[in-house]
């Protein structure tokens, strides 16, 4: 990955800054990264994530909130009457040591293998795991290979599809009365390239006319690409389908071109961190999973937020908190079910699931897929330097073949 422009490495400096925050305060039931075999009156959970690298500003608050939760369950007896044990392994968004993690929390014990919310870095963990006949688990993973799609039939995800988050993205526009389209794609990851793919096939289908389909890469400026546009016919949106902070970047150079459409994001722009390097940015809309500010129609949502923040000194930085604590729920569901940690049995448990209730939303897998491609998502605003709630949308039409 590569960065363009200082305004690009503010962007990662503001974000490294925040999940500094987050990752100070550790729950009482981390312990080190050591490869020592868990204890017998433990249940050892084993996490192989990014607490530092581009995607910690994605895992980081679902680990958290995960620790903040296993603590709470510890308290009420654990399972079976044996505490849970988090390990951690900080991989440093590198894709290179996710199946040696994964492989050394198995040996260490791990009865479940939690994973980096991207399908590309994960993919190796969740490989690992399954020769072992161990489940793995991403707190927020949004596309439906992870599973038996993929070939990794232990593989679970508590995230929202970019199936649904694409297709919510279009019929968020088309309720707008956006006719035109304009879609940025950031090629660097596929989950962006498949948001992308999804929102225009959705969109087009409910009688809009893509005006413009551009690509860029992760830290790219995009000059030449906002001069296309504005050449063009003017659009009424623009799909921004890329993260932080090149997405950022994307977005201060559109409106720095005089490209006053609103525009729409999925969850890889979901946070504030990045909004002070675009000041005065309005009609700017993103799909993700909850409000962080307090505002939430969901009153439990709003108050595990509250007590994130009284936690970690600052509310949680993306709205993936809420997929931490479903992890854990999912998999004291799942061990109710099965009466085992087997692989096997546990993703047969997984498979019943249907509309169960977590702090993510309601929650169906079947053995076909291993994600929720349904649920409901927020729709957010930024709105005076933060964002703020909108509307709860659910896809009204899903291909889960994308």
């Amino acid at each position: 990955m590569r960065f363009a422009s200082r305004t690009i490495a503010t962007l990662s400096v503001v974000a490294v800054s925040a999940l500094a925050l987050t990752g100070c305060v550790a729950s009482a039931s981390q312990p080190s990264d050591s490869a020592s075999k868990g204890s017998s009156d433990t249940i050892l959970l084993g996490a192989a994530m990014a607490e530092t690298g581009f995607m910690s500003v994605v895992d980081a608050p679902a680990l958290n909130a995960m620790k903040m939760a296993i603590t709470q369950l510890n308290e009420k007896g654990g399972i079976d009457g044996k505490h849970v044990e988090l390990r951690v392994i900080d991989t440093g968004s590198n894709l290179d040591k996710y199946a040696p993690a994964s492989q050394q929390l198995i040996d260490a014990g791990a009865k479940a293998i939690i994973l980096t919310c991207d399908f590309d870095l994960s993919s190796p963990g969740a490989l690992a795991a399954g020769q072992a006949n161990v489940m793995s688990i991403s707190p927020c993973i949004g596309d439906a290979l992870f599973g038996p799609k993929g070939g990794l039939n232990l593989s679970f995800s508590m995230g929202n599809s970019t199936i649904g988050e694409g297709v919510v993205m279009a019929e968020f526009a088309q309720s707008k009365g956006w006719k035109k389209g304009v879609f940025l794609t950031d090629t660097s990851l596929k989950y962006t390239q498949s948001q992308c793919a999804i929102a225009r096939k959705r969109f087009i289908e409910l009688g809009g006319t893509d005006v413009g389909s551009y690509n860029y890469v992760q830290g790219d400026s995009i000059p030449e690409i906002v001069s296309k546009i504005t050449g063009g016919t003017a659009p009424d949106v623009v799909f921004n389908c890329g993260y932080n902070p090149g997405g950022a970047k994307a977005a201060k150079d559109l409106r720095a071109g005089g490209i006053a459409a609103p525009i729409i994001s999925g969850f890889g722009m979901d946070g504030t961190f990045w909004l002070d390097a675009i000041p005065g940015l309005s009609d700017y809309y993103v799909t993700t999973y909850v409000s962080t500010t307090g505002d939430d129609p969901d009153p439990a949502v709003n108050k595990f937020a509250d007590l994130y923040a009284s936690t970690y000194g600052q509310r949680p930085v993306t709205g993936s908190f809420v997929t931490g604590p479903s992890v854990l729920d999912a998999l004291v569901k799942g061990h109710e079910i099965a009466g085992s940690w087997n692989g096997d049995k546990l993703a047969k448990a997984f498979e019943n699931f249907k509309d169960e209730k977590f702090l993510v939303g309601d929650t169906t897998f079947t053995p076909q897929l291993h994600i929720g491609v349904d649920r409901s998502q927020s729709v957010l605003v930024v709105k005076d330097g933060t964002l703020k709630f909108v509307e709860r949308r659910a896809p009204e039409k899903i291909n889960v073949n994308g």
